[in-house]
C-alpha cells in the first residue's frame, strides 16, 4: 500500500467527512437542522432525563459557546427544552420535546439508511477494518489529549 504523508491524510479525512456530511445535510433540510444538531438530538434521545449543556459540550467536544448557539436553535424549532432542576438554581437539563423525540426517531432511520448505503461498497472485512481504524484513531487522540492536559 502506498504511504501518504500527514497533510495528505488530513485532506483525505476532510474529503471523507465532506462527502458524508453532504449526503446527510440533504436529508436534514426537511427538519430545518444541520448535521451539528444530529449529535445533540441523538444523545438526548438516549438520555431520558436530559443532559446539562456542559455534558453535551464534553460528549460532542465543542465549546460551551457553540453548544449554547445550537441549543438555542433547537429550542426555537421546539425540538428541545430546558428543564430546571430547582427554580432557585441556575442548573437545568436539556431535554427533547415530543416533537424532538419524533424527529430523533426519524433521524435514527435516516442514519441507518445512510450507513447501509455508505457501507454497501465495502466487503464485511473492509467494514471491520474501517470501523477498527476509526476506533483506534479516536483512542489515540483521546490519549494525546490526556497527555497534553497532564503536562
Amino acid at each position: 500500500m502506498k504511504e501518504i504523508n500527514y497533510e495528505q491524510f488530513l485532506i483525505y479525512l476532510r474529503q471523507f467527512q465532506n462527502k458524508i456530511q453532504k449526503n446527510v445535510n440533504e436529508d436534514l433540510k426537511n427538519f430545518h437542522i444541520s448535521s451539528t444538531h444530529i449529535g445533540i438530538i441523538m444523545i438526548l434521545k438516549k438520555e431520558k432525563n436530559g443532559c446539562s449543556m456542559s455534558e453535551l459540550s464534553r460528549i460532542i467536544q465543542v465549546d460551551n459557546a457553540l453548544m449554547s448557539r445550537n441549543i438555542s436553535e433547537l429550542e426555537k424549532i421546539n425540538y428541545i427544552y430546558r428543564d430546571r432542576e430547582n427554580i432557585k438554581q441556575r442548573k437545568y437539563h436539556i431535554c427533547l420535546t415530543k416533537k424532538g423525540q419524533d424527529v430523533a426517531n426519524e433521524l435514527e432511520e435516516i442514519i441507518k439508511k445512510r450507513k447501509k448505503e455508505f457501507l454497501k461498497n465495502f466487503t464485511k472485512e473492509e467494514q471491520k477494518i474501517l470501523i477498527r481504524a476509526v476506533e483506534i484513531m479516536i483512542q489515540k487522540f483521546i490519549s494525546l489529549e490526556k497527555e497534553e492536559k497532564e503536562c
